[in-house]
């Protein structure tokens, strides 16, 4: 998948080929100002204020609680971002089809949480400079405990006032989503975030992990959301599953969990992954999918370790992550992890990782190493799977 300036026509194509596109430019103001755009969209509800047909801006500004006049430059700037599309007659607009499946509630595929987190991650990239220059990376897990990041307020952040019209004492309304109800915790936003994403390439993942003859037991660590392990357990009704999480994630995602509906089959468990006892060759499955980058390379070794004498044999150890490229040759097709790599170690002080060193904390805990898989639906994931001998 492509990053960045991307033409739609021969002549675009031609400019960009010979190094007349601006492309700072584009990746620098355009960038920003896309995001911004559409993480204000989702938040105020325009998507979910057409979902039921066309309208004018009139109509939208009044379903959102929004001023009519910049509402309507709202929408065009959508229109020609693609999100919307002109209607039957020149005053309306409506959804695109990738807006309906997206960005609308109703779907089953929809990505909403992970755009309005996008307020929370807007701020942790503002540490990139600070972590470059000295190495000062945040703790992105601490920071959302201090409330708020960026939560809406009032109406211009898509909330509504109190009844009279007054914001309390300190001249913020309470933090409010388009409905009326109150927002969630940033760890409860950062959890609907990953599902947002989880489901993107879920079916995928279910399809793809290997799970041994006969398996009856599955850990996920740092999963708490739970997306990833009930598709697991969907394609193998035989199988139950842990989901292994900060006390903190468990908190906010237990009503996420909840909604997949697997009852007893899949459950949380508190605790610390490097600490919380793993058992000894009790596991036919231990699942982690992008929880290594938040990890060291040391502290990724001591893991492997433990989930390696936690393993029955013929068990598996699937690290799934974004790669990091080892050279030229991989940097097309691992882009992304080079990307998040820096998002990663300003936030995290760790980073996304090669296919190189994840086999290498497999063999060194004695599993042993499979082919590594790149999965379709998200570009630059892959499944390093290890089998204990």
């Amino acid at each position: 998948m492509r990053l960045g300036a991307v033409p739609e026509t021969p002549i675009e194509w031609l400019a960009l080929r010979t190094g007349r596109i601006p492309t700072p430019l584009v990746d620098t103001h355009l960038a920003f100002a896309f995001a911004r755009t559409l993480m204000v969209a989702v938040r105020i509800g325009v998507f979910e204020a057409l979902a039921d047909g066309d309208g004018t801006a009139a109509e939208v500004a009044r379903r959102c609680g929004t001023s009519a006049a910049p509402t309507e430059r709202l929408l065009h700037a959508l229109v020609g971002m693609g999100y919307l599309r002109p209607g039957r007659t020149v005053d309306r607009v409506g959804l695109t089809r990738g807006s309906r499946r997206w960005l609308t509630r109703a779907s089953p595929d929809e990505v909403l949480d992970k755009v309005l987190f996008g307020f929370d991650e807007w701020r942790f990239v503002e540490g990139y400079e600070a972590y470059v220059r000295d190495g000062r990376a945040i703790d992105m897990h601490a920071s959302l405990g201090r409330e708020p990041l960026d939560a809406p307020a009032g109406p211009s952040g898509g909330g509504r006032m109190p009844a009279g019209g007054r914001a309390p004492a300190g001249g913020r309304a309470p933090a409010q989503a388009v409905d009326g109800s109150p927002t969630p915790t940033a760890w409860a936003r950062y959890q609907r975030g990953l599902r947002a994403v989880a489901g993107v390439s879920a079916a995928e993942v279910a399809r793809r992990t290997p799970v041994p003859r006969g398996a009856r037991r599955m850990l996920d660590i740092g999963g708490a959301h739970g997306r990833f392990a009930a598709a697991v357990l969907r394609r193998h009704p035989w199988l139950t599953a842990e989901v292994l999480e900060l006390p903190e994630a468990v908190a906010a995602s237990a009503d996420l969990l909840a909604a997949e509906g697997m009852g007893d089959r899949l459950r949380h468990r508190a605790g610390d992954a490097l600490r919380e006892p793993l058992g000894e060759g009790e596991l036919d499955v231990v699942f982690a999918s992008q929880f290594n980058h938040h990890l060291s390379d040391d502290a990724n070794r001591v893991l492997a370790r433990r989930v390696a004498a936690a393993l029955r044999p013929g068990g598996v150890y699937v690290i799934q992550d974004l790669a990091r490229p080892a050279d030229a040759r991989e940097a097309r097709r691992a882009r992304l992890g080079a990307l998040l790599d820096l998002y990663f170690g300003a936030t995290s002080d760790a980073g996304t990782y090669t296919i190189a060193s994840m086999r290498a904390w497999q063999a060194e805990a004695g599993l042993r190493p499979l082919a590594t898989r790149w999965l379709r639906t998200l570009p630059g994931l892959v499944q390093q799977v290890a089998v204990r001998r």
